[in-house]
C-alpha cells in the first residue's frame, strides 16, 4: 500500500505489496521515522511530560485517534457496548443522538441507522498492526524473540547509561555504545551473544542493520515492520535511546547512544 500524501504515517511500512526488486530498505527514513512515532521520554531526573499521540498531531482529532488505535492497538475510546450501556442509562439523551444522526445521514433513512447504532452487531475488536510480523516467530517457529533478547538487553543499556548509581561503571564508556560493546567483547573470557557467528558479526564490523535484517527477515519488503514491531516492543527504552541522542544533555553523566546502535545491538 502506497501512502496517498506526505503526511507521516506508518501505514505504507507495514503492509507493502510491491515486488521485491521495487522495496528498497533506507536506513535513514526509517530511524527518522521511528524517532517520530517513539515516546519522546527523558531520563526521569527531568519533569516529564509527554503526550503519547504526538506523532499524530497534524491530523484532525477523530482522524488522529483512529490512526493510532488502528496503528498501535491504542484504546482511545469507548468502546460500542459501553456507549450503549450509557446510552440505556440514560447518561446519553435520545433527543443528542437523534439529532446527531439526522446531521449526518439522509432522513429518510433515519430509522435504519438508528437501529444500526442501537441494536446492529459489530467487530469492534482492537487490531494493531504493530507485532504482527514478529509474533509470527513464536507462532510458527515457538520461537519468543524478547524473552530471548529483553532481559540481557535491557541490563547492558542500563548498565552503559548508569548515572552512578551502580558500584561499578560501565567498563568502557566513551567510545559510544556500540564501539564500547564492541571493544568489552573483544577483552572478555565470556560473551554477550550465544553464537559465534552473532558475535563474529559484532567485532568484525560486519554488523550492517540491512545485512542483519537480511539474516533475520529475509525479504526487504518487510524490513520496515519488522523494526517497528521489535522498537516498540520496548517503547520506553527505545524513546529514551532517541531522547538521549537528539539531547545528550539530558544525562549529567554523558553517555553516547544512538538509536541506530541499539537496534544493531539488539
Amino acid at each position: 500500500m502506497k501512502p496517498t500524501n506526505n503526511n507521516h504515517t506508518t501505514e505504507h511500512y507495514l503492509t507493502v505489496n510491491e515486488p521485491d526488486d521495487k522495496v528498497k530498505f533506507d536506513e535513514h527514513h526509517i530511524l527518522h521515522e521511528l524517532r517520530h512515532y517513539l515516546p519522546a521520554q527523558a531520563p526521569l531526573k527531568d519533569f516529564i511530560h509527554h503526550n503519547t499521540l504526538h506523532a499524530f498531531q497534524h491530523l484532525k482529532f477523530y482522524d488522529a485517534i483512529r490512526n493510532a488505535s488502528g496503528k498501535f492497538g491504542y484504546k482511545v475510546m469507548l468502546s460500542l457496548n459501553e456507549y450503549r450501556k450509557q446510552f440505556k442509562e440514560g447518561r446519553i439523551k435520545e433527543e443528542i443522538l437523534d439529532r446527531v444522526i439526522k446531521e449526518r445521514i439522509p432522513l429518510n433513512e433515519f430509522s435504519i441507522w438508528k437501529n444500526k447504532v442501537i441494536s446492529e452487531s459489530y467487530e469492534t475488536a482492537i487490531d494493531s498492526k504493530i507485532g504482527k510480523l514478529r509474533a509470527n516467530w513464536k507462532t510458527n517457529y515457538l520461537i519468543n524473540l524478547d524473552a530471548f533478547t529483553h532481559p540481557l538487553l535491557f541490563r547492558v543499556v542500563c548498565s552503559y547509561l548508569d548515572q552512578g548509581i551502580s558500584i561499578w561503571n560501565f567498563p568502557v564508556h566513551d567510545k559510544g555504545f556500540l564501539s564500547s560493546i564492541r571493544e568489552l567483547e573483544r577483552n572478555s573470557f565470556s560473551s554477550f551473544f550465544k553464537t559465534e557467528r552473532a558475535r563474529h558479526l559484532l567485532l568484525n564490523n560486519e554488523c550492517d542493520m540491512e545485512e542483519l535484517l537480511k539474516l533475520l527477515v529475509g525479504d526487504s519488503k518487510w524490513f520496515n515492520q519488522y523494526l517497528f514491531d521489535q522498537q516498540f516492543a520496548h517503547q520506553g527504552w527505545s524513546g529514551i535511546v532517541s531522547s538521549i541522542e537528539n539531547n545528550p544533555t539530558t544525562l549529567i553523566d554523558q553517555k553516547k547512544i544512538s538509536l541506530h546502535d541499539l537496534i544493531v545491538f539488539e
